[in-house]
């Protein structure tokens, strides 16, 4: 008993990570993947997570190492570090939380049979959202995510075995998919941008961990363990999203709707067609559930970044009373700014959470050269800097990255996609 109070304890940055991840990349990308493709990009699923594991590495350890976030490792390679992570983060912030808001809503109107716009429901949805972050910060963040994310992993973990046999495995073409043309090539930007999740929540990562050393002394060791419970669970739920896709939804003539209400219906649908129908209700909820803690982590995530970079600015810690100013100040801009967006996009579901994860895809490579650059720095001792296989993997993943993204830039601006 005693143990497992200690793996509670123990547990907290690395499950804010799989809360942000199990959002759009696994609810939404992972099941489209299986819907439109089978299993066909197994593959790429799992070349997403090799290639992005040292830099989401890198992010926890940076932080016990040092007693830093990552952003200060950025500020000490120079003021063009720190602007060039701010652009890229600008970037992408509202456009991943509109998309993230519009998956929750889309549940919210499903699991309680909202008679509402879903302009309204987001509304709520981000004032709600607000309102916890500014009362309870970190503390509340911390214990519901961990709560919801069990009861969603467990239907799934169900679910999912209950689909395995409905695969047609014959018929699968995992090892030469072909994915060689404009349609294919679109989705896989923004499959593997957003998976398991964008390189910006390794700087919220860095900064969970200093929060939760706050509360909770956690030596080395159990700061990896949380990190790969966290890490290696979003591995395991985008492959379970995938089977749930490719079992029901592929081969089925149906597509996916282009609504968030609608693509939401459909999800949960998948879960009541295989573990009956008398489980919609706890599966909508779950699943809003989980995706209203990817709202919470977000919604976080982001201001505390935001502070970080004004501290980065002015060279020096900013007082606790200006932090909450600005971390004020950044929740309601995301309010404002997300829910335009929204507005704008708001019949064009499929095309926001495209925009976003692309998005991520494409900047992927800047954070990752970055937070490598901040793991090997004299400010990390030696001893907890990382092994020198650890670190050629890291640049080869780096690389990797790089690549990946010149390619489709040149398809994208060569205009042969």
């Amino acid at each position: 008993m005693k143990l497992e109070r200690r793996l509670f304890t123990v547990l907290g940055p690395g499950l804010l990570m799989a809360a942000a991840a199990i959002g759009v990349s696994h609810l939404v990308q992972s099941t489209r993947a299986g819907a439109m493709y089978g299993m066909d990009l197994l593959l790429f699923i799992l070349l997403a997570f090799v290639m992005k594991y040292p830099t989401f590495r890198f992010g926890h350890e940076y932080a016990h190492a040092t007693g830093q976030h990552l952003l200060t490792g950025f500020r000490r390679q120079g003021t063009w570090a720190v602007l060039l992570c701010a652009v890229v983060i600008f970037c992408v912030m509202f456009t991943g939380f509109s998309a993230v808001v519009l998956v929750t809503s889309g549940l919210a109107v499903i699991s309680f049979d909202l008679d509402l716009p879903l302009a309204v429901v987001a509304a709520g949805i981000c004032v709600f959202s607000g309102a916890c972050l500014t009362a309870g910060q970190y503390r509340w963040l911390d214990r519901i995510t961990k709560v919801l994310l069990l009861v969603l992993f467990i239907s799934t973990l169900m679910a999912t075995a209950l689909s395995v046999p409905l695969i047609d495995w014959g018929q699968a073409d995992i090892l030469t998919p072909d994915v060689l043309n404009r349609a294919s090539i679109l989705f896989l930007a923004a499959l593997i941008g957003f998976m398991p999740a964008p390189f910006e929540t390794c700087i919220w990562q860095s900064l969970w961990v200093l929060e939760k050393g706050k509360q909770d002394k956690l030596s080395r060791k159990e700061v990896k363990l949380d990190y790969h419970v966290g890490y290696f669970s979003t591995l395991f739920t985008a492959v379970c999203f995938l089977v749930l896709g490719a079992a029901v939804m592929h081969g089925s003539g149906q597509q996916f709707s282009s609504s968030s209400a609608g693509f939401s219906a459909q999800l949960v649908s998948i879960y009541t067609s295989l573990l009956g129908e008398w489980t919609r209700p706890i599966i909508a909820v779950a699943a809003f559930a989980v995706m209203l803690s990817t709202v919470l982590v977000i919604h976080d995530g982001y201001p505390r970044t935001v502070c970080a970079l004004v501290g980065c600015f002015r060279s020096e810690e900013i007082s606790e009373k200006l932090h909450f100013r600005i971390y004020l100040a950044a929740i309601l801009a995301m309010i404002l700014i997300s829910l335009s967006i929204l507005l704008f996009f708001i019949q064009s579901f499929k095309t926001l959470i495209d925009i976003a994860t692309t998005l991520a895809f494409l900047t992927a490579p800047v954070l990752a050269w970055l937070i490598h650059r901040a793991m090997h720095s004299v400010e990390v001792p030696a001893a907890m800097r990382p092994a020198p296989g650890l670190t050629r993997y890291s640049v080869a993943c780096i690389w990797a990255l790089t690549l990946f993204a010149v390619f489709y830039l040149v398809l994208i601006l060569g205009g042969q996609i």
